[in-house]
């Protein structure tokens, strides 16, 4: 079953509002209330700095328990590729560790933030226990040894910014964005953006290269159709490159064009990964995959907010052979804030899709996915999991969702109603291939927050209900 435990907690949130980092990497609701209140456009990249420079170490215990009809999706082995997150709709990646310690410094502009979770590992949490607490009892190593998964360092100076080590990277005012998302626990990233009213950023990220050895095989052998004679490339490296432009021509408008390459089996240089050239025009077949982006947030009243995001991976021209079909994906959505007594909220509607060949192509060090192997004692395995780069449910799926979020003093509550179309293909489909497969369509409703120390979610989908309760304490 496709849809399983989505929108299910979002306790990374709240912590991120409770305990300020020194960069903004998640685009929660209570930014989003005050951006659009304050008539401001949203911002078009995270991470940017937040402005806290303290020196301390926090601590914080969540442990969360879920019930109900769970049928987790997941494989384990040494290397083997698992199911996609999206088939348990991100629920172990949305759900805060069982304990997190947090250690924060600064010198003079230079800041550095690193968070050493304490958690279930990935395959226990999805076949057994449905827990963040780690099964001791069974075997001492069995918590996950993956982390750290938030740790780096940042320069915030007057006019720029750099940040380098691993943190979450969104770009767009979206809820589901279709370039670059915050679906994967992290990207491991070089970041330098300015500060102005046109913006420039550029991004140089790393990806785990490790292949299963079907991949191998078809990465160490293949030539796509317009690759150079010199394919294939067998560098085991895999390297995205980022750069985009936003203009703020007005406080309550923002739009930006950019620009991403994945850059793989060969070592980025000057010529494939220029933090100015507009690399298309290489044409560096064999060994990039190149896509254009455009995106906007706009405040027309004091109050709405309305935003949109494009992004181009091929277009087949007139006079061009049909090997690599047209593939786009697109996003469009309006927001609301308001307020209710103590209480303040945002209602947002959005509507996303992804045709069935975007972040798809012929070798699998040239798709857009950021790969994980989850290193695992208890069971024994080295799990693979694919995480999109740009929209959380890959290829060949669009959603409809309407949103409600909640927040106060003690009182955090998000309501979902979503209509998921998901075809067949994924990143794993064979290019350009058209996979034969049911189209799942599928209606949800989630509810999830917390009252003071107290969490909970509720998910009410296909006749189906599941409930998660859990505690938290912040020192």
């Amino acid at each position: 079953m496709i849809v399983r435990k989505w929108w299910v907690f979002f306790a990374v949130i709240v912590s991120s509002v409770l305990f300020s980092e020194p960069m903004i990497t998640e685009l929660a609701p209570q930014m989003v209330y005050e951006y659009v209140l304050e008539g401001k456009a949203l911002p078009g990249v995270l991470p940017m700095p937040s402005g806290e420079r303290e020196n301390r170490v926090s601590l914080e215990i969540s442990p969360f328990f879920y019930f109900g009809n769970f049928q987790g999706k997941t494989k384990t082995g040494w290397f083997v590729l698992s199911d996609p997150p999206w088939e348990n709709f991100y629920l172990y990646e949305n759900t805060s560790s069982f304990l997190n310690v947090s250690f924060e410094g600064f010198v003079g502009e230079i800041s550095f933030y690193t968070e050493i979770p304490f958690t279930n590992n990935y395959s226990d949490f999805y076949l057994d226990l449905h827990s963040n607490v780690p099964p001791l009892w069974k075997e001492l190593s069995s918590a996950d040894s993956t982390f750290p998964y938030t740790a780096y360092g940042v320069y915030d100076g007057e006019n720029f910014y750099v940040a380098v080590g691993r943190s979450k990277i969104r770009w767009g005012s979206s809820e589901f964005p279709v370039v670059i998302s915050d679906v994967s626990p992290y990207f491991s990233h070089f970041t330098f953006s300015t500060k102005a009213q046109v913006q420039y950023t550029f991004h140089l990220i790393s990806i785990n290269p490790v292949l299963t050895t079907e991949e191998w095989e078809k990465q160490s052998t293949f030539r796509p159709v317009n690759a150079d004679p010199l394919s294939p490339y067998t560098e085991k490296v895999k390297t995205l490159v980022a750069h985009r432009l936003d203009f703020h021509p007005f406080e309550n408008f923002r739009f930006s064009a950019g620009e991403l390459t994945m850059i793989g089996g060969k070592y980025p240089d000057l010529f494939s990964a220029s933090p100015f050239a507009i690399w298309h025009n290489n044409y560096n077949e064999g060994y990039t995959n190149s896509m254009a982006v455009l995106d906007f947030s706009y405040v027309p009243l004091k109050g709405w907010e309305i935003h949109g995001e494009f992004a181009l991976d091929d277009l087949v021209g007139t006079t061009e052979n049909e090997s690599k079909p047209t593939a786009y994906a697109f996003n469009v959505g309006a927001r609301k804030v308001f307020s209710a007594g103590s209480l303040k909220g945002v209602l947002g509607v959005e509507y996303a899709l992804a045709t069935k060949f975007v972040y798809n192509t012929f070798l699998p060090y040239l798709k857009f996915n950021n790969r994980f192997v989850y290193l695992t004692n208890f069971p024994s395995s080295r799990t693979i999991v694919d995480y999109p780069v740009g929209f959380a449910f890959g290829p060949d799926a669009r959603i409809f969702n309407a949103s409600l979020e909640l927040f106060g003093k003690d009182l955090n509550l998000g309501v979902d109603a979503f209509y998921l179309v998901k075809g067949p293909n994924t990143l794993q489909s064979e290019y350009p291939k058209e996979e034969e497969g049911e189209t799942k369509k599928v209606p949800g409703l989630s509810i999830r927050g917390s009252v003071k120390n107290f969490l909970f979610s509720l998910e009410l989908f296909e006749g189906s209900a599941s409930v998660g309760l859990g505690m938290k304490w912040k020192f």
